[in-house]
């Protein structure tokens, strides 16, 4: 998992500045600056990253969605997680894909076109299976206000909201930093 989250962080990241350096008539200041002020888009990018991932959490609790979310649990419970790994990974995809998506492919693509890539690149718009791709229609509209937030605040703000979505519903897929080895509901 460590290993994942730098490859994330630094081939991601890497890729979205050249992409800004080489295609873009953008400096990194100005990119890593954004149109707000700094703590403006740390508090839009928290409040917007919580508020999507407790909309996502509510849709994966619903009856029909049970069969995917012991799947995917089953998947991101196999590595050990703490409260630091989630934390670590979290800022690591937020940073990482948000430098690559938002700022280098977003400006050359657009912002729906990027969103729908992203969520296609992540496998939740899938039409073999009805029930993941109504999550990945979610998705599509959470990552394209992710955009829209990259847009009209800032990178930093975008990051942010990756970040604590991706961390939000790692602590409770998770049950809080600790591998689950029981169901949910024992203690």
């Amino acid at each position: 998992m460590w290993l994942l989250g730098w490859i994330t962080l630094f081939g991601f990241g890497f890729a979205g500045m050249a992409l800004v350096f080489f295609f873009q008539g953008q400096s990194m200041a100005d990119l890593w600056r954004g149109h707000w002020y700094f703590p403006w888009q740390l508090l839009a990018g928290a409040l917007t990253g919580f508020l999507g991932a407790h909309l996502s959490k509510w849709l994966i609790q619903r009856s029909f969605f049970e069969k995917e979310k012991f799947r995917y649990r089953k998947l991101i419970n196999h590595w050990s997680w703490s409260a630091k790994g989630i934390v670590f990974i979290s800022i690591c995809a937020g940073v990482g894909e948000e430098m690559f998506f938002r700022a280098g492919l977003q400006p050359l693509l657009g912002l729906w076109p990027t969103a729908v890539g992203f969520v296609l690149i992540h496998g939740y718009l899938n039409p073999l299976n009805w029930r993941i791709s109504i999550y990945g229609l979610l998705m599509v509209g959470l990552i394209g206000f992710f955009g829209f937030l990259y847009e009209e605040a800032g990178i930093v703000a975008a990051m942010t909201a990756h970040a604590v979505f991706d961390a939000v519903l790692l602590f409770w897929m998770t049950a809080g930093g600790e591998t689950m080895g029981r169901s949910e509901g024992e203690t």
